[in-house]
């Protein structure tokens, strides 16, 4: 007589996936969340410690990418509309290709109309695949515009409310009487969440590094199939497409424009401050006459331009443009002032 095959309970063993730790950065339209990245990526390095980051951006993500690859060890730029619903597939797939990169920490940016609770839950069910441990997330909160948007306060709120941590941008434009009554309406919103800073941030993560097994076993009984997996990652929550607050993101529309190479350092400034009031978020990816070598990060929040562009080192390969966020934009008239202020050669690019 033939032995007996061996039983579910002996041939199948639970699977070995790397640990590493996760952070997640929310935040407003300009709230300042690249800024921070910047900073914990600086202060890690001055440890030793290296990060795969994943960029989100409603147009263009590549601007974000060139001024962050001399920071990281790893820089994937994903460009959609809204990556909790039409980008959530692509997200997923570059989670899981970075499971496979021997670095020690994963950092996600999103962009700054994203519902962050989608993620949070699919990384939950990627356990089987990627263990995300601890994963924090950490909204920025801008002190200058925080419950001043009007109709968008409540997206705001949103990516505050599932927070394990804030940081304020901007807190040097408040007396320290408007920063108790900003920390009192956070507080309100998410009473969990603690404040921190970019170097805080850095410490923790170091700790968490330190302190994490680098694999672990992932229990069999906890894991979904993998056909649950495959149909959780093509189809995010449903519930959370009904939420009036979630629908509001879709209401946010952006267009990228290219640039010649290189233009006028005067007329960049008066520019960015006669693009319209819609134009919630600009970024300009610029090079200037005269100027070899070096391009510069302009950045618009709401009415404000940001008084010092930043130099960056870019690849030749990725040209000169422009991101314009806002709701209800009109891409047409965004070019023609553009035309008009910047450059007459300026266009979209598929034109």
């Amino acid at each position: 007589m033939p032995p007996a095959p061996p039983s579910a309970e002996i041939t199948s063993l639970p699977p070995i996936v790397s640990v590493r730790p996760i952070l997640m950065l929310t935040g407003f339209l300009g709230a300042g969340k690249t800024t921070l990245l910047r900073s914990i990526l600086d202060n890690l390095a001055t440890r030793e410690y290296l990060a795969d980051v994943l960029l989100n951006d409603r147009e263009n993500a590549s601007i974000d990418r060139e001024t962050l690859k001399d920071r990281a060890a790893s820089v994937s730029a994903l460009t959609g509309s809204c990556v909790c619903c039409e980008g959530y597939d692509e997200l997923v797939d570059l989670i899981l290709k970075v499971s496979k990169s021997q670095h020690d920490l994963l950092l996600i940016e999103l962009n700054g109309t994203a519902d962050p609770v989608p993620l949070l839950e699919s990384f939950t069910l990627l356990e089987s695949k990627f263990c995300l441990r601890p994963r924090w997330q950490v909204c920025v909160i801008d002190a200058r515009h925080f419950g001043k948007r009007g109709y968008f306060d409540d997206l705001e709120k949103l990516q505050l409310e599932t927070a394990s941590h804030y940081t304020i941008s901007w807190q040097s434009e408040l007396t320290g009487r408007q920063e108790l009554e900003l920390e009192k309406k956070i507080q309100a919103i998410n009473p969990r969440a603690s404040r921190t800073t970019g170097s805080l941030i850095a410490d923790a993560l170091s700790q968490a590094i330190r302190h994490n097994r680098r694999h672990t076993l992932v229990s069999q009984r906890s894991t979904p199939s993998n056909a649950a997996l495959n149909t959780f990652a093509i189809t995010p929550p449903s519930k959370h497409l009904l939420e009036d607050r979630h629908t509001i993101a879709h209401e946010f529309t952006g267009c990228n424009i290219v640039f010649p190479e290189p233009v006028e350092a005067s007329r960049i400034t008066e520019w960015l401050e006669k693009l319209p009031a819609s134009v919630i978020r600009a970024k300009a990816l610029l090079s200037h006459e005269n100027e070899e070598g070096t391009r510069y990060l302009y950045e618009r929040v709401g009415q404000i331009v940001s008084p010092k562009p930043l130099p960056v080192k870019t690849s030749a390969k990725v040209p000169c443009s422009g991101i314009f966020i806002g709701a209800d934009i009109a891409p047409e008239e965004i070019l023609r002032l553009t035309q008009k202020h910047l450059h007459p050669d300026c266009h979209f690019p598929d034109a």
